[in-house]
């Protein structure tokens, strides 16, 4: 495994990469557009079945927030260091970066490819398998949401697909086996972009026919399961979010519970998510980052953690999910990481 320091060298070496005869950073003014990416390469990528250990758990390791720009920068290449860090400390099952991995690049020095990049490098130095969901700033410029998704698909441990013919640029999911059976499921669900010709939404929301797929997707587990417990990964929050900060119950002492959501991050039109994970009865935590805390917050409401990840420059969240429990409450252990 690289250290830490290697990563820095690569990304250093990197630099000298830019550098053109004329001593301009030539790539950079190219700001690392993929722009049409995803229609040159599918993001239809059949993801392999992963394992529970010898008890029946298994450990998602969740970033989110990290805005890279360029993969140059100080932040970035801290960022990195320490979800390179955390990463080997606790060499999780799957690691899960849960929207906004780039900065929008509306301003200042960016490189989205340069930066894609280094985040597949590291992982793959790993060898370890990681999970993507794209947030409100991933496809502002230099190439949409679906774009990313499609160029990270292509690495073999970016565990992240997408179906073409419907709004967003993720939905997927992936399954977990005890060896013998599929006994959990994690659902990847795109919240979409910023939706400026929405006057009642500062931010995007599912559309139709990605509520449809998220409905079909669930009911299918289910189909092959009636036992499957299910956790669902997204950027931006449902209303449940709201009513788990006022009603909701402590995951546990110590453990912050959800604020009570700001006006500006409340998104109505999510509701259909929240009324299919309630019918369906088996999803048992709804994850999500994007309002950036400086430490994890859980509140158990209606059967099921609403868990929101701090921003990784601060810190992360390391989940443990023993898919033997025979309840909710056992199942999920959420722990916050520096």
């Amino acid at each position: 495994m690289k250290s830490f320091f290697a990563i820095l060298l690569a990304v250093l070496s990197g630099i000298f990469n830019f550098f053109t005869t004329d001593g301009s950073f030539t790539q950079l003014k190219e700001k690392g557009d993929i722009t049409g990416y995803s229609e040159i390469v599918s993001a239809d990528k059949d993801l392999p079945m992963l394992y529970t250990d010898a008890d029946g758990k298994f450990t998602v390791l969740q970033f989110s927030d990290t805005h890279f720009t360029t993969g140059l920068s100080w932040n970035d290449v801290k960022v990195l260091g320490k979800m390179e860090e955390l990463t080997i400390r606790y060499s999780p099952d799957l690691v899960v970066v849960s929207g906004d991995m780039l900065d929008g690049g509306e301003k200042g020095p960016y490189n989205k490819k340069f930066a894609l990049d280094n985040v597949i490098g590291l992982f793959e130095s790993l060898e370890q398998y990681w999970a993507y969901i794209p947030g409100n700033n991933d496809g502002i410029k230099y190439g949409t949401s679906a774009d990313v998704v499609a160029y990270l698909s292509q690495s073999e441990y970016c565990l992240c697909a997408d179906v073409r013919e419907i709004s967003g640029g993720a939905q997927y999911t992936i399954d977990i086996s005890d060896g013998e059976n599929v006994v959990h499921s994690f659902v990847f669900l795109d919240t979409m972009d910023y939706d400026n010709e929405d006057e009642e939404h500062i931010y995007g929301y599912v559309h139709e026919d990605q509520i449809e797929w998220c409905k079909n997707a669930i009911n299918e587990k289910i189909r092959q399961n009636e036992n499957i417990m299910l956790s669902v990964f997204i950027h931006e929050n449902t209303p449940n979010f709201a009513k788990a900060a006022i009603d909701g119950e402590a995951y546990k002492d110590g453990y912050s519970t959800i604020d009570e959501v700001k006006e500006e991050y409340n998104i109505p039109k999510n509701a259909p998510l929240d009324d299919i994970f309630s019918e369906s009865g088996r999803v048992g935590l709804v994850s999500m980052g994007h309002v950036h805390p400086k430490e994890g917050k859980c509140s158990y409401y209606n059967g099921t953690y609403y868990h929101i990840t701090p921003q990784t420059k601060v810190s992360s969240t390391l989940i443990t999910i023993d898919t033997k429990a025979d309840n909710v409450k056992d199942m999920y252990d959420f722990e916050q990481v520096n």
